[in-house]
């Protein structure tokens, strides 16, 4: 478990080497807010226990992602290492330009095969702009993100 968890609701790490990597959970991106709690109650329904699913707003969003509070030199360092591989910042800046453009997101708590399975299905059936789940070893794309200009 990470010593600098930012993210109260994550069950398990939320970062790798300083970045952002909530290990287990599907982050899918949604138009506004409406749709990812519309999307959350879906999942809830399809029996997503309701601690292991929660919707933020692209604010809550950018201030998570842009804020450095707590991190310690070692932390810093690892995100600069992270920087320079490339794909966890990479999907971090994406998540940041839909944020601002006023996007939603939903995580929800998929640590089994089956899980990002179901919830694959129910998010391309509520229109998530994309989503990828965090493996321990990989980031999974579920659904590929549209081009932002």
């Amino acid at each position: 478990m990470s010593d600098n968890k930012r993210w109260d609701f994550f069950k398990e790490s939320d970062t790798s080497y300083g970045v952002f990597y909530p290990e287990h959970y599907t982050v899918a991106a949604f138009a506004d807010r409406a749709a990812a709690d519309a999307a959350a109650d879906a999942a809830r329904a399809a029996g997503y226990p309701a601690e292991d699913v929660r919707a933020v707003d692209g604010q809550f969003m950018v201030n998570e992602l842009e804020t450095d509070h707590d991190k310690s030199w070692l932390d810093k360092v690892k995100t600069r290492i992270a920087d320079v591989v490339g794909t966890e910042t990479r999907f971090i800046e994406l998540d940041l330009e839909h944020a601002r453009r006023g996007a939603a997101f939903l995580f929800v708590y998929t640590p089994e095969e089956e899980d990002g399975e179901k919830v694959e299905a129910l998010l391309r059936s509520r229109e998530a702009l994309y989503a990828r789940r965090y493996l321990p070893l990989a980031i999974e794309r579920l659904i590929e993100p549209p081009r932002v200009d």
